[in-house]
């Protein structure tokens, strides 16, 4: 025996003996154990972790009051800049204007003038004309011509007013109808007296009528006193002619009068419709030379503006931003999955000029649905923003007409689970 066991350990070498005696490391002896607590681990996290049910669908973002554009509608330099980036600023305040041939604080000038104008004339106020004449300018490029015939128009209209041609004719008018009504009264006055002497020459001419009848007199004395009575009626019908034409003479000149008054309201209205041409012509200039703002809010500029820069037409160079702006998203939801899309469900709106994994996406909720599909067998979903055009990230994104986006519309929160139950069922049922 004793033989044996020396021949068995000449058998077993040192390596051998080592690697027998080499106890295994922790993982190998207990890898199993380990293996089975990863596997339990990854399953609990099936049953935490939500993979939702989404809808993809094509958006666009849409605003009730977006920002408008202010846009260059000629060529030329920016001969100056009035306002910085990101200013407030007032509905039709001035932000720049752009070269032109016209001298920018002429034009301003004379419209100023014109509503200043425009208040008075508005309430009938021509003597106003007087105390503030029209300014002289010559430097008004475009509009010289438009100014020298308004110019025209507001010399004779100053002839209607105060001491001017109208008026002075208009006075002279109204003495003459005084003087004919003084000579009427003069003529009614001599009338009357006439009158009266005729009411005499009738009484004695009666008298002797009698007396010729009663053969007292002869008739060739009476033929006298009648020739005394027919001249005095003569007499009364000329004064009753006098007193006709200068009634005619009366009414002619009224009728002069209302025809001067006539011509003074017809230049009247005509210089306020050529002082509404000019302030026209002026506003045209304005569109084309002068950048206004179109509405109350805070000026953005689209690019670093600089005095002296020369502008193309049609150059976007300034955003102006409403106070108060709603935005909504208009999602097209084709016919797959659109059963299960209902209002309040949340929507993920990635914004393709904005990239998602720098900017974030905007979320919302479905606020319509529609019921009848388009063109396309698509259908109209609208998406309210509560949060506006701040994305998850807390950046905002500076809207823009027609911004396209992708939307994933969650239809339902289902843990991954479920959806692997969900797959392990399929499977089974086949």
């Amino acid at each position: 025996m004793r033989t044996k066991s020396l021949y068995q350990q000449e058998l077993v070498s040192d390596e051998i003996q080592e690697v027998i005696s080499y106890r295994p490391h922790w993982i190998v002896r207990k890898g199993n154990i380990l293996f089975l607590v990863i596997i339990l681990f990854l399953f609990s996290l099936t049953w935490l972790i939500k993979y939702p049910d989404t809808i993809n669908s094509s958006a666009r973002l849409v605003a009730l009051n977006p920002p408008k554009m202010v846009v260059a509608k000629s060529e030329g330099k920016l001969m100056k800049l009035l306002v910085q980036n990101e200013e407030e600023v007032k509905s039709g305040q001035e932000l720049g204007y752009i070269e032109s041939n016209s001298d920018y604080k002429e034009v301003v000038q004379l419209n100023g003038w014109i509503n200043e104008t425009l208040t008075d004339v508005t309430d009938n106020d021509y003597s106003q004309l007087l105390k503030d004449p029209l300014p002289k300018l010559n430097q008004l490029g475009e509009l010289q011509r438009s100014y020298q015939e308004f110019q025209n128009q507001f010399e004779i209209t100053k002839q209607t007013i105060a001491n001017g041609y109208y008026q002075q004719k208009k006075g002279a008018l109204q003495k003459d109808l005084g003087y004919i009504s003084q000579l009427k009264t003069n003529t009614k006055e001599q009338q009357a007296l006439q009158e009266e002497d005729r009411k005499l020459i009738q009484k004695e001419y009666d008298a002797y009528e009698k007396l010729a009848k009663e053969k007292v007199i002869a008739p060739l004395e009476l033929n006298e006193y009648k020739s005394k009575l027919l001249a005095k009626e003569q007499n009364l019908k000329q004064k009753y002619a006098e007193i006709t034409t200068t009634d005619i003479n009366s009414h002619s000149k009224q009728k002069e009068i209302l025809d001067l008054q006539k011509q003074i309201l017809d230049q009247q209205q005509q210089f306020h419709s050529s002082l509404l041409q000019l302030k026209s012509d002026i506003e045209e200039w304005r569109t084309q030379y002068v950048l206004t703002a179109p509405e109350n809010g805070q000026v953005l500029f689209t690019t670093s503006l600089q005095e002296n820069e020369l502008i193309s037409g049609g150059q976007n160079l300034f955003y102006v931003q409403p106070a108060q702006t709603t935005f909504y998203a208009e999602l097209m939801a084709g016919q797959q999955g659109f059963g299960k899309i209902k209002r309040g469900q949340k929507v993920m709106i990635k914004v393709e000029s904005y990239p998602s994994n720098e900017f974030g996406y905007l979320t919302g909720t479905v606020n319509y649905i529609s019921n009848i599909p388009n063109q396309r067998d698509s259908f109209l979903i609208k998406v309210d923003l509560p949060k506006g055009l701040q994305t998850n990230f807390g950046k905002d994104i500076f809207f823009r007409n027609d911004l396209l986006a992708q939307a994933e519309i969650i239809t339902s929160e289902r843990k991954l689970f479920d959806r692997l139950t969900g797959q392990l069922k399929k499977i089974v049922s086949r």
